[in-house]
């Protein structure tokens, strides 16, 4: 017989031979393309390394001011470019996820329907289960008990008659008796054994290798806000800046709002 090939590595380097191909044939029209909008970048970040360690006038202020616009109107140019060139991308990417997270969704909502029908099954299994368990160990105890009162009729037969024996023969039936009873002791040891055998996890599988089986999590609900502990609470960061960003709010308590500054560059229109 011929000797059987995988294709699998083979068929996944031709992929991603492809994958790269084109990510290289990306990367090079892009720099062919925008070729001067590199070499902008490239000067403007050589600029500031060429900006004073410390401006020492209103007219140096003013320069880097204006380079400070030159390169924010730059970065803009550069955004509206990548805008541009991404959005083929995104509408590509966009159509890929609906074509197949639709075709997921709607399976994974109907699999929730059979997984609420495995359930049942599940839970009525574990309760047929329970309750036979229960029978069982119910047994097993009444065995134990059984067999611990016939060990102890069996061993006060024994020690009577023991202690009335006159001959050989009286001695036997003694020990028979005592016997007896160590018999009847181990029997009910083994039913405790039994009783005290904890019942297995279940586990539904199936004959392609499936295994159904519950898992627990803990989870919660809020009863009182006001009784949580502080240790489990957030304050709501984004509120708190629309408070005081668009209704003026200057007073929360817990809260100190304060002022901070930062440096704004605004080029000309």
């Amino acid at each position: 017989m011929d000797q059987l090939v995988d294709l699998a590595p083979i068929a996944a380097g031709i992929g991603h031979n492809s994958r790269e191909s084109r990510i290289d044939a990306v990367e090079q029209r892009l720099k062919e393309t925008y070729h001067d909008l590199v070499a902008r970048f490239a000067d403007l970040e050589l600029g500031c390394g060429r900006v004073p360690a410390q401006i020492e006038s209103a007219e140096e202020a003013g320069l880097v001011a204006d380079f400070v616009a030159q390169c924010q109107t730059h970065i803009r140019r550069a955004e509206s470019a990548h805008k541009q060139e991404k959005g083929p991308f995104l509408r590509d990417g966009r159509a890929v996820d609906a074509f197949f997270k639709r075709r997921s969704e709607k399976l994974g909502s109907l699999i929730d329907g059979v997984l609420e029908r495995l359930k049942a099954y599940y839970d009525r299994a574990i309760a047929e289960r329970e309750a036979a368990h229960q029978a069982f160990v119910d047994a097993a105890e009444a065995e134990a008990k059984r067999a611990a009162g016939e060990a102890a009729q069996h061993r006060a037969e024994a020690e009577r008659l023991a202690q009335v024996a006159a001959n050989a023969s009286g001695r036997r039936r003694a020990a028979e008796i005592l016997a007896l009873a160590e018999a009847a002791a181990e029997r009910a040891r083994a039913a405790m054994v039994r009783a005290r055998t904890p019942l297995a996890p279940m586990r539904v599988e199936g004959d392609y290798g499936a295994v159904a089986y519950l898992t627990h999590s803990w989870s919660f609900d809020v009863v009182d806000l006001n009784e949580v502990p502080r240790d489990y609470l957030a304050v709501n960061a984004e509120a708190v800046r629309t408070a005081i960003g668009k209704a003026g709010v200057r007073d929360i308590p817990g809260l100190r709002i304060f002022q901070s500054e930062s440096l704004r560059v605004r080029g000309a229109s």
